[in-house]
């Protein structure tokens, strides 16, 4: 097997591993009924009272604490 083919299966390899850990996703809750996904764990800023999470177009976002009633994560 030629040296570059090698080194190239554990590369492939280690990219398969790293990008099945990334299909985790949240779903919050709203007092309202609303639910919204989010594409990173909302993480509780408590300076400000909300939450700052990442969409799936890769833009953060932002969701008043007290309307949150519930997170999950999906798999």
């Amino acid at each position: 097997m030629p040296r570059i083919f090698r080194a190239l299966i554990p590369a492939l390899l280690l990219l398969s591993i790293c990008s099945c850990g990334s299909n985790e996703t949240y779903r919050m809750t709203l007092r309202d009924g609303r639910e919204f996904i989010a594409a990173s764990q909302p993480v509780m800023q408590r300076k400000t009272g909300y939450y700052r999470y990442k969409t799936f177009q890769g833009r953060d976002a932002l969701i008043r604490a007290e309307e949150v009633i519930l997170i999950e994560r999906n798999s």
